[in-house]
């Protein structure tokens, strides 16, 4: 596709160029609106320092140094009294949690007698927009040159042709942001207006609006497919990280999350999973996972860092059962608060000023699967977890029965107002998928007990000895999800609604292989249903193409089972969801981001159970 430098005319004859941004006096920081009225204090060398014969991008005269972990340090000592009520940037943040030696020795590192976490860390370096020579790109003074060569031959420094930019941040606002609301929607839009973008933040929201967007974005950006679109700026926003350019975090892990959307090949190292717990840990490094109700900070920034925090708890929660995969976050070393509607405050505003459909529920959803999203860690302990537990399935059952009871009108899918609302199926579907791990291969009559109601499943409908929950839900999961794909709505969905299709896909399976003729035919018809909507996302949830090839392997290798067979494999339990078998099955055929080795997946094991099925 046809790119333009910006700040450079977009051909010989000057035509399209974009005019030079005016700089004000104050410093601007590469953090959407966050304004330094403070020049940086240029630091004592250290001998981690380059040295003056360095061939570094900052030679032009810049005074940054690369900030050590001595000037951290000294900067917090120097500043842990004298300045210990200034505002804190979110951009500079210095987090020292309760077990660093000196938090148990200092009493001025104690407020109220606790222990203060968030302390501000050392300046930003705030390079010009613009140079003075030629108005050619500045770049962050840390780099070598040999570095900024081979980021432009990757053509980082380059922006899309404006049309199709221009579509792209439209889709990242409009499409993504109402559902993971990474960036305050207002400061961002002011930099993208001034040309003020990090690089690594365009590219990776044109990475999210080409796995977001619609087919004729693609043609609009020149892309002939969405898989090419998405790899190239993927491999763009990841050169800049590799390279370690952005010295922003909050910059730096906002981009991380979105590049949580790549999934990556069985033998990548980087993929969903290794993105997440990157970002985990520049999220732990800022201590974002703390409370920061007694933090000097904006309520608007302390806001920004719930949302980045909490959106990162979903992802973790929804990738790592995704597969069976350990969860990277440890929710109980951190306090953070739960979202509330105040969060969002800003943002709401903003989408009901543009008439944007999801102004209403958008909020409500981002705090409501927050919410359930810390269920899906009960339920990997309470099941998936080896050892004694301290939390049981009835326990966890009734939890899922509390969040449904508590559910806001806004996103209540039973609500008939509700009826057509996107978020509020999409809510339900991840609902049901967390009512399918928890009951596959338990019987009904078990979960009714537990939840003392006499038969009534957490969903509020009636389970009966010949419609378990697990199917249930499943049923109800694929309903939704061909809706949604009927209303050519399937980009506009969070991607933790395609999971519930997955284990709806794999409930039925079981149901297929009933000698019940009618139970046997209802189980094909939604793993049909599955199968066509994981076709239609194929492109844009990375997961899918290896979770089709799985589902076809499945019913291929059943389809050449004689009935009776099938039958005499997998006896009928009344109320109970059968375990099924993958003898026949190919584990080569896994394909693209799945586990080579996925028995050893807690999660996946516990669905497919390849030991003989001779009794339960």
């Amino acid at each position: 596709p046809d790119v333009v430098v910006s700040g450079l005319p977009a051909n010989e004859t000057g035509e399209g160029a974009e005019s030079p941004v005016d700089l004000s006096p104050q410093y601007i920081d590469r953090q959407a609106g966050t304004v330094l009225n403070e020049p940086i204090p240029e630091e004592r060398p250290t001998p981690l320092d380059p040295t003056p014969t360095s061939h570094k991008s900052g030679e032009s005269g810049s005074a940054y140094k690369e900030v050590s972990w001595a000037v951290m340090f000294n900067h917090f000592l120097d500043t842990r009294q004298t300045h210990r009520d200034d505002a804190i940037d979110k951009c500079s943040i210095t987090y020292l949690g309760e077990s660093f030696p000196l938090a148990l020795v200092l009493e001025d590192l104690r407020e109220g007698g606790r222990t203060r976490l968030h302390h501000p860390g050392p300046p930003l370096e705030s390079p010009d927009v613009l140079e003075q020579n030629g108005g050619t790109p500045a770049h962050p003074p840390h780099l070598l040159q040999e570095d900024l060569n081979f980021l432009e031959s990757k053509h980082v420094f380059e922006y899309p042709e404006r049309a199709a930019f221009d579509a792209m941040v439209d889709v990242f606002l409009n499409t993504f942001l109402p559902l993971y609301s990474l960036v305050n929607r207002q400061e961002f839009l002011e930099q993208y207006q001034h040309d003020r973008l990090p690089w690594i933040l365009v590219h990776s929201c044109c990475f999210v609006a080409t796995t977001f967007g619609p087919d004729s974005l693609l043609h609009k950006v020149g892309y002939t497919s969405r898989k090419e679109a998405r790899y190239a700026y993927y491999s763009k926003a990841k050169a800049l990280f590799d390279a370690g350019y952005e010295r922003n975090k909050i910059v730096v892990l906002q981009s991380t999350i979105m590049l949580t959307f790549w999934g990556g090949g069985p033998n990548d190292y980087w993929n969903t999973w290794s993105w997440i717990s990157t970002a985990v840990t520049i999220a732990e490094t800022l201590g974002i996972h703390r409370s920061t109700s007694a933090t000097n900070m904006s309520p608007k920034d302390r806001s920004l860092l719930k949302r980045l925090w909490w959106t990162l708890v979903v992802r973790d929660a929804s990738s790592a059962t995704l597969v069976g995969r350990p969860f990277r976050i440890n929710m109980e070393h951190g306090d953070a608060e739960m979202l509330t509607l105040q969060d969002f405050e800003h943002e709401v505003q903003s989408l009901e000023l543009a008439g944007h459909s999801l102004a209403r529920t958008f909020a409500h959803y981002q705090v409501e699967v927050t919410k359930l999203s810390l269920l899906l860690y009960d339920i990997d302990y309470a099941r998936f977890i080896p050892g004694p537990k301290a939390l049981s399935m009835p326990q966890v059952y009734g939890r899922l029965q509390a969040w449904k009871n508590s559910l806001p009108p806004e996103v209540d899918w039973d609500q008939v107002l509700n009826r057509g609302n996107l978020l509020a199926t999409c809510l339900s579907m991840v609902y049901d998928h967390h009512l399918m791990l928890a009951s596959i291969g338990i019987a009904s009559s078990e979960i009714a007990t537990s939840n003392g109601d006499g038969g009534m499943d957490p969903d509020g409908s009636i389970a009966t000895a010949q419609q378990p929950f697990a199917e249930l839900a499943a049923q109800r999961v694929s309903s939704q999800a061909s809706a949604i794909v009927m209303k050519s709505q399937s980009l506009l969905v969070p991607h933790e609604t395609y999971q519930a299709v997955f284990l709806a896909g794999v409930v039925s399976y079981t149901s297929m292989r009933s000698s019940q003729t009618m139970l046997a035919q209802v189980g094909r018809l939604v793993v049909d249903n599955c199968r066509m909507v994981l076709h239609n996302v194929r492109d844009a949830w990375d997961a899918a193409p290896w979770i089709i090839i799985l589902f076809d392997g499945l019913t291929n290798s059943l389809n050449a089972l004689p009935r009776q067979e099938r039958s005499a494999q997998t006896p009928s339990v009344p109320g109970r969801t059968p375990m099924f078998s993958m003898v026949d099955f190919d584990e080569s055929m896994m394909g693209f981001g799945m586990p080579t080795s996925w028995q050893s997946n807690p999660m996946l094991s516990a669905l497919f159970d390849t030991t003989p099925q001779t009794s339960w």
